[in-house]
């Protein structure tokens, strides 16, 4: 069977696996483009400038912090204190860690909503809508209640994980848990960018991710592993934006043939 045939029989609505990763790798190439560069110099500096200025900020007060909470307590439970102390310092900054990315992010967001509408030009072969300062600063209110929105979606699955990571026997699950939440929401907020430009709804958004389910997770797995990786993580949340608007844009065709 010749090979034309063999692809034009898998399903048109079909989203592999493969593709879903290679979209990443699609993104960064995108976003290191001649293109695009201009549109990442500003997130890449906020995210460095306001993510180093709080993390030196932590970890030279953190310290004193903890000290103080614990120095009244009497010399038996000097252990306890001890053990608490490291758990308490390891939630500060797993806390302040996700606040920091959160309003790094929040802080960026606009710039990434251009982003997102220049790759969907480029990958369309149009000229995009070339949105100025003025019409970027109109829409700055609208860019923050979406992110809103999506906090309030993440802040209470990630409240039931808690939960579940302090849990006896189920405790067991938190880690499934945990992978499955930070998978989705790494998918979502960076695909959400595409969506949000064409002022289609977060109900819409999530329903289309929800049809694509298997490449949605792959794609959000796939971006929360290369965030843990130092110096390469600097280049993945604009290449995420990227990845998210192919991702977008592939789910358009697909959608209209069904």
């Amino acid at each position: 069977m010749n090979e034309n045939l063999k692809t034009n029989l898998r399903p048109p609505h079909e989203i592999t696996i493969s593709e879903a990763i290679t979209y990443i790798f699609t993104g960064l190439k995108l976003a290191l483009s001649k293109e695009c560069r201009l549109y990442i110099i500003i997130p890449l500096i906020v995210n460095v400038l306001f993510m180093s200025t709080c993390s030196y900020l932590l970890f030279t007060n953190i310290k004193a912090l903890i000290f103080s909470l614990f120095e009244g307590l009497p010399d038996f439970l000097s252990f306890v204190a001890y053990v608490l102390s490291y758990l308490l310092g390891l939630m500060i900054i797993f806390v302040c860690g996700y606040f920091f990315s959160t309003v790094a992010t929040i802080i960026a967001s606009p710039f990434y909503g251009l982003l997102a509408d220049k790759v969907e030009a480029l990958i369309n072969g149009t000229h995009g809508d070339d949105m100025g300062v003025v019409d970027l600063l109109k829409d700055i209110p609208r860019i923050l209640a979406r992110e809103f929105k999506k906090q309030l979606f993440f802040l209470p699955l990630a409240l039931i994980c808690l939960v579940i990571s302090i849990i006896p026997v189920i405790n067991v699950f938190s880690p499934i848990a945990w992978f499955l939440l930070t998978a989705w929401m790494g998918a979502l907020q960076y695909t959400d960018y595409a969506y949000d430009n064409h002022k289609i709804s977060f109900t819409l958004m999530m329903n289309d991710l929800k049809t694509h389910t298997i490449p949605t997770f792959t794609i959000g797995a796939t971006v929360a592993f290369l965030l843990g990786i130092p110096v390469l993580n600097i280049l993945i949340p604009p290449a995420a934006v990227c990845a998210g608007t192919k991702y977008y844009v592939e789910m358009q065709k697909v959608n209209s043939l069904k």
